[in-house]
């Protein structure tokens, strides 16, 4: 296996109340992760440290042996699936638990309903949340609410900072959750009334910048486009993403048909072309290549052997290194599929045999569906992802080289 394949669970992020962890994010400079959850609290984690105040539970008398242990954690697609090899509720109490990762700071100010969606901007120092139809922005350190906004007719659900120079790690871009050219002190929110409005944090207007309304029904995820370019780009329900060239005042829509619930934009190389990943709610992961131009684009590959996403939205993430791509799962699994070498060779859109890709493997620790997913940016961590469930549980996967050193 990939030395950067996220396959062990190193630490869950325990201290939200009962009910699910909603959404989760690494901030943009990679360093933390937040969680935001029903119990209308947002908290931000070291991912990489252990609470010093956490207490393993004593040990099970009936341990499960070591090979369940690897079986349940980091499985195939054709034992999950196929063997029906899914880990049993009493499995899952009787296996080792990961440590607390080291908690940081709490932020319930003008939270009034659970929390749906949540970022940082690019410099990592403001904290942007939703509760309801109101977006809020926090400072990271203080806690204090600096700004709201709000204007939309239904909740929001999603927010992303469009911009910034700080959302590159290591030389690279990866637009999993909040990249931008267009200055980092516009944020975006996307909402159930098929609506994107863009906010300016340095005015003190609650008037939205601009109004998105093309959408037939409800957007579920608005970023940058590629590094370069002033670029929105959106997904909805109606089954199409949609990219806004601020500088042409062009409109390029790619129709997939079925309803998308996240997708998320990696750069390829330096010549302008970038991969797209559309999770949608026939429960097929769809990639295509863009060229440099946004009209240029081809599918390349389609994604379902290891996941579920009927009836619940879940999100799908690259890794930094673009070599992997995350997704969640209504199982309650954390697929992995490789897709960085592939995605200009064999194919099912061309004709080719699936199985002549690599498998992927399924990484399993939550009870209920795994609604949401996050890469760290940082390019030199592309090992390291975080996942959260509707069992009210998040997890911290690295890889099994990484592992031993990653708490040190």
């Amino acid at each position: 296996d990939s030395i950067d394949l996220p396959s062990v669970p190193v630490a869950e992020l325990r201290g939200h109340g009962d009910g699910p962890i909603h959404i989760v994010r690494f901030t943009a400079d990679g360093k933390y992760c937040i969680t935001g959850a029903h119990d209308r609290t947002v908290q931000l984690w070291n991912p990489t440290r252990i609470d010093p105040a956490y207490r393993p539970p004593p040990p099970s008398a009936n341990t499960i042996s070591n090979d369940i242990h690897v079986s349940s954690s980091h499985i195939s697609s054709q034992e999950y699936y196929g063997r029906k090899l899914q880990p049993t509720t009493t499995q899952l109490q009787q296996r080792k638990e990961p440590p607390s990762a080291l908690p940081m700071q709490t932020y319930t100010d003008g939270h009034l309903h659970p929390i749906h969606c949540i970022a940082t901007n690019s410099s990592s120092t403001i904290l942007l949340s939703t509760s309801d139809k109101t977006l809020l922005a926090t400072d990271l350190i203080t806690a204090q609410t600096k700004q709201k906004w709000w204007g939309h007719e239904a909740r929001i659900e999603y927010v992303a900072c469009l911009g910034g120079s700080g959302n590159e790690h290591d030389g690279k871009r990866n637009n999993n959750n909040n990249n931008s050219t267009i200055g980092e002190e516009v944020y975006a929110t996307a909402s159930y009334d098929s609506t994107v409005r863009l906010w300016d944090a340095r005015s003190r207007s609650k008037e939205p910048l601009m109004i998105l309304d093309q959408a037939r029904d409800a957007v579920t995820c608005v970023a940058a486009g590629r590094g370069g370019d002033a670029q929105i780009v959106t997904s909805s329900v109606d089954g199409k993403i949609r990219t806004y060239d601020l500088r042409t005042a062009q409109i390029f829509t790619e129709d997939i048909i079925h309803p998308i619930t996240s997708f998320s934009i990696t750069t390829n190389d330096d010549v302008g072309a970038s991969t797209t990943a559309a999770s949608c709610l026939d429960g097929i992961i769809r990639l295509w290549r863009c060229g440099p131009s946004s009209a240029e684009k081809k599918m390349v590959r389609k994604l379902h052997s290891l996941h579920k996403s009927i009836n619940h939205k879940v999100e799908c993430a690259f890794t930094s290194n673009g070599e992997y791509l995350i997704s969640g799962s209504e199982c309650g699994a954390v697929a992995v599929y490789p897709v960085g070498s592939n995605l200009d060779g064999t194919s099912e859109t061309s004709g080719g045999s699936e199985a002549a890709l690599p498998v992927g493997m399924t990484l399993q620790r939550h009870t209920g569906p795994t609604c949401s997913v996050a890469a760290c940016p940082q390019e030199s961590r592309p090992w390291l992802i975080v996942s959260a469930s509707y069992d009210g549980s998040a997890v911290v996967w690295s890889s099994r080289a990484q592992y031993d050193c990653l708490l040190d």
